[in-house]
């Protein structure tokens, strides 16, 4: 990455952190620890959800893997981290409308994503959530015939959800294909890939008006790129707001 991308990004997560500081807003963090088993490796995220009360939202997170096989909090690198501003809308009671866009930094670059997101919530505990989004690298990798090129990935994700009393439980679908025609593979040597997840969640309210929300979650991911092995994704985490 070169030095004018991280200026832009230092700025734009100084301006977000200033923002919040200076309105009244609901602020949620995340701590979420992951383990796959089938490459025996642990992995760590923290996250935080800036709500601005003025429909514009904004989440920062940063990501940590852990170098050795089956270490905790080991060997931890930085691998990344994100900024995402967004717009949303409530359409009606049930419905709200969200656009926004992410800058995600990784070892070797940025990427781009931009997105929409439509949230429905049935009166009787249900909801259903979709997102379309793209991803954009800005730096470019050796392609299947030796030469260069910029990923361009195009994603589908769906959650269904449930909500009864302080429990709640979700299952996640995502749905990926690389539109580059000489692209490194995504899953079993094919340009496309997918993910299935399930999280149960348990809110805890406290007098002074802040939440606690322990949750895990279990996700069926793909082991590589080039052959069809999948594996079991852990992870075990918990959501502060206030």
């Amino acid at each position: 990455m070169n030095t004018i991308s991280k200026v832009v990004i230092s700025s734009a997560l100084l301006a977000a952190a200033g923002y919040a500081a200076a309105n009244d807003y609901k602020t949620t963090i995340e701590y979420r620890h992951e383990y796959r088993d089938g490459v025996n490796k642990h992995s760590d995220r923290v996250k935080a959800f800036i709500d601005t009360g003025k429909n514009i939202g904004f989440e920062l997170d940063a990501r940590y893997n852990n170098d050795g096989e089956d270490e905790m909090f080991n060997s931890m690198t930085m691998n990344g981290s994100e900024l995402s501003i967004f717009y949303y809308d409530k359409l009606n009671d049930n419905t709200v409308g969200l656009v926004g866009a992410s800058l995600d930094y990784n070892p070797d670059g940025l990427v781009y994503v931009p997105y929409v997101r439509l949230n429905y919530a049935f009166d009787n505990g249900f909801r259903v959530q979709g997102r379309y989004k793209w991803k954009l690298w800005d730096y470019s990798q050796t392609g299947t015939d030796g030469q260069s090129y910029h990923s361009k990935i195009q994603q589908g994700d769906a959650w269904l959800g449930y909500k009864t009393g302080n429990w709640d439980f979700q299952y996640e679908f995502n749905y990926w294909k690389e539109m580059e025609d000489n692209a490194k593979a995504q899953f079993d040597n094919g340009s496309t890939n997918y993910l299935n997840n399930v999280r149960f969640m348990y809110s805890i309210n406290t007098t002074d008006g802040t939440t606690w929300r322990p949750f895990i979650e279990i996700g069926d991911v793909s082991v590589n790129n080039y052959t069809d092995e999948r594996q079991l994704r852990y992870r075990v985490g918990i959501k502060y707001t206030w």
